[in-house]
């Protein structure tokens, strides 16, 4: 049995790869799963079913950030994995703060086309508090690279998404003290960052590097080497 770990970063809401490009994970293989193309998805759990289609490997653990932090939840359905690990993102609905279920229940997520979606895009600036010019261009470069169509589907899935409960197995939760989207006071035990916002990827890189690192090494690695093990002897 192959004792490597596998793991998948899944980046945030209309961002690709280049979103964890600080963050250096030590173990196993190291697989980018940029958005793809979503088909006749209408939900997120449906969307699920398209990205679960391009994981083939045993071992694996899923990073999701933010909306890629709920999409790691359905996989973890799917994909059944060692461990699922949450950035800035929610275990399911009830940690959604009070105004995006507002948003969702004025519908105006159908209303709008893509392109009306896109072009009222700065308001991530609201809840994404970036440090600097840096993260901000990088960010709507990445949002604007997926283009009005999968921004569009992608608002319309996050508000309706309906689950409440946690990930598959063993998972971690880490968010920022600041994260004005994903309030600390809604979770259950997550490790707080202090002084980091949503972006918290690259404003703590290397904290989340670190974190990430030992959990895989303490906590998840051990648990494939006694499975090999216990598959040896029998």
């Amino acid at each position: 049995m192959d004792q490597r770990l596998n793991v998948y970063l899944i980046p945030g809401m209309g961002a690709d790869h280049r979103l964890y490009q600080r963050i250096r994970i030590d173990l196993g293989r190291v697989h980018y799963l940029n958005w793809k193309p979503h088909g006749n998805s209408r939900t997120l759990a449906d969307y699920a079913q398209v990205m679960a289609s391009h994981i083939s490997t045993d071992n694996n653990v899923i990073i999701g950030s933010s909306m890629g932090g709920m999409m790691a939840v359905e996989l973890s359905r799917i994909v059944k994995p060692l461990s699922t690990i949450l950035l800035s993102a929610p275990t399911g609905r009830h940690e959604f703060p009070p105004y995006l279920r507002a948003v969702h229940r004025t519908g105006i997520q159908h209303v709008l086309s893509p392109g009306q979606v896109l072009k009222v895009s700065w308001l991530a600036d609201t809840f994404m508090s970036f440090r600097d010019d840096e993260h901000r261009a990088l960010f709507y470069e990445m949002l604007h690279g997926n283009g009005p169509e999968f921004l569009h589907f992608s608002v319309k899935a996050v508000l309706g998404w309906k689950n409440t409960e946690p990930p598959y197995g063993d998972y971690l939760q880490i968010v920022g003290s600041k994260d004005k989207l994903f309030k600390v006071r809604r979770m259950k035990n997550p490790i707080v960052l202090e002084g980091s916002g949503h972006f918290t990827t690259f404003e703590k890189s290397d904290e989340l590097t670190s974190i990430i690192n030992t959990y895989l090494r303490e906590q998840v690695l051990p648990r494939v080497q006694a499975e090999t093990k216990s598959a040896s002897i029998s």
